[in-house]
């Protein structure tokens, strides 16, 4: 365990990027490096580590060296903000939780298990977290939809498309869609049918598709670009600031907190 820092509301939020070099994690750690109130102070990729982060990024002035180990970052404190993988995601954030880091997780596919153990984690160590499968407003919003559609519709189907490079099927966002169905309809989330698309050019694409006597509703929404994450992103990395022990898992949850 290392010893936790202090936060500090007047200077800037110092943040680790996990997955630097990936398609949002670039887009995400860019929009961190411009934007006024954080600085990124640490930087995690398993294929670049060693090198600079602005002679791959080509559009910063930053110092940091990439690292591969969370060791190797020197921050007392920081918040840590991983778009990967879940395997190496994990472990990653749950150290980042023990040093009393918080979190901010875009990274998909962990078990309800590891959900479970980072949401004591999170409680035991009061720092702030946010685990959230989709930052975009729209997939915000879509849910919002979807959940109150299904008051009124008792049956749906859910399809969702991401590019081949997309490991975990279904997407945590089309889980998260199937839990507020499941909840809704007093159902198990499983039951609700997840139909998965993995083909080159598509980005995140999420429908649900709820069926009545005659009748068919469809709620869709399309990230064609990823800079649709990063107000989602930045926001939670400066909600997760003001919680304590706290696991936010929605966006609805990160706008309350930085709008109170």
């Amino acid at each position: 365990m290392v010893a936790m820092g202090t936060r500090d509301a007047h200077e800037k939020i110092a943040v680790a990027l996990a997955g630097v070099t990936g398609k949002t994690g670039k887009i995400v750690g860019q929009a961190i490096d411009e934007s006024g109130d954080m600085t990124i102070v640490g930087a995690l990729s398993r294929h670049q580590a060693g090198k600079m982060l602005r002679v791959l990024w080509q559009t910063s002035e930053t110092s940091v060296v990439i690292a591969n180990e969370l060791d190797q970052i020197a921050a007392s404190i920081a918040v840590l903000v991983d778009f990967t993988e879940p395997v190496s995601a994990f472990p990653r954030v749950m150290d980042a939780v023990e040093r009393g880091w918080d979190v901010v997780v875009g990274t998909t596919g962990f078990s309800k298990v590891q959900q479970a153990a980072l949401q004591a984690a999170v409680q035991e160590t009061g720092v702030g977290g946010a685990l959230i499968p989709n930052f975009s407003l729209g997939a915000w919003v879509l849910e919002l939809a979807a959940k109150e559609a299904a008051r009124y519709l008792a049956t749906g189907e859910i399809i969702e498309g991401h590019p081949t490079t997309k490991l975990d099927r279904p997407s945590g966002t089309a889980r998260r869609l199937a839990d507020e169905l499941g909840a809704t309809w007093d159902c198990p989330p499983d039951s609700i049918p997840i139909h998965s698309l993995r083909q080159p050019g598509m980005v995140a694409h999420q429908m649900v598709i709820f069926g009545a006597d005659g009748e068919v509703i469809t709620l869709r929404h399309d990230v064609h670009e990823r800079q649709a994450y990063v107000k989602g992103v930045l926001t939670a990395i400066r909600a997760v600031r003001r919680v304590s022990g706290r696991l936010m898992t929605d966006m609805g949850e990160v706008w309350d907190v930085v709008r109170a």
